[in-house]
């Protein structure tokens, strides 16, 4: 049986949703917002960053330029379409939380990790290299959400497996390309889907770090709290 490989035979219907789920997830982080609150043009940056970051880091990467976002209208169009319906139907979204946001979250950073990681190998980059392309698809569109925010972007902080996920889907992705790129683009997916929803739904996560201290003590330089 066939086996479709989700990488380089991906339907436009599933990039398409793909992006706007992710554009979904930034225009409701603006809507729902309470502090600060946003305007339309706030709330429409915040859904292009989660929903074509990803994409355009990717590419930026290997030197896949034009980026794919910008060969075809149809990216940017979703976009701006998900954005006016959280604008106008915001009130009736239901709060970013619950198994079903995991799961369409852990969704969509599968199939970016996927993605990106395929897209670099093919384009001769290390199999170093192409993990840390598939990572930082996953999840540069949350780093940069969360300083527009004025905050600590998650990934830096203790919490529920996030990057971690991308970077096991990643590893299996490049271990198993040599034998099938489909079987690989399904189980990284696959494995970022269930790795996800399991650390949520246990909380199992990070933990911080203790501090570097001397041997009389008193904290390193530079260990202060920030």
């Amino acid at each position: 049986m066939s086996v479709p490989n989700l990488v380089f035979d991906t339907p436009l219907w599933l990039s398409l949703a793909t992006t706007g789920v992710a554009a979904i997830e930034g225009a409701v982080i603006g809507r729902q917002g309470r502090s600060p609150r946003y305007d339309i043009v706030g709330i429409f940056v915040l859904a292009v960053v989660l929903g074509l970051a990803g994409g355009i880091s990717r590419d930026l990467l290997i030197g896949n330029t034009p980026v794919v976002a910008t060969r075809t209208p149809w990216y940017i169009v979703t976009v701006i379409g998900v954005t006016l319906l959280v604008i106008v139907a915001g009130r009736f979204i239901p709060p970013l939380t619950g198994m079903w946001f995991t799961l369409l979250d852990a969704l969509t950073l599968g199939l970016y990790t996927a993605i990106a990681t395929g897209y670099a190998l093919q384009a001769g980059v290390s199999v170093v290299g192409a993990v840390f392309v598939g990572v930082v698809a996953g999840s540069v569109g949350g780093v940069i959400v969360g300083l527009l925010q004025g905050r600590t972007p998650a990934i830096l902080v203790p919490g529920v497996f996030y990057v971690i996920t991308a970077l096991v889907g990643s590893i299996a992705y490049v271990c198993i390309n040599p034998w099938s790129s489909a079987v690989a683009a399904i189980t990284c997916v696959g494995l970022v889907l269930v790795l996800r929803a399991l650390s949520v739904h246990f909380n199992l996560g990070t933990k911080a770090l203790p501090l570097m201290t001397r041997a009389d003590g008193e904290d390193s330089p530079g260990t202060e709290d920030r």
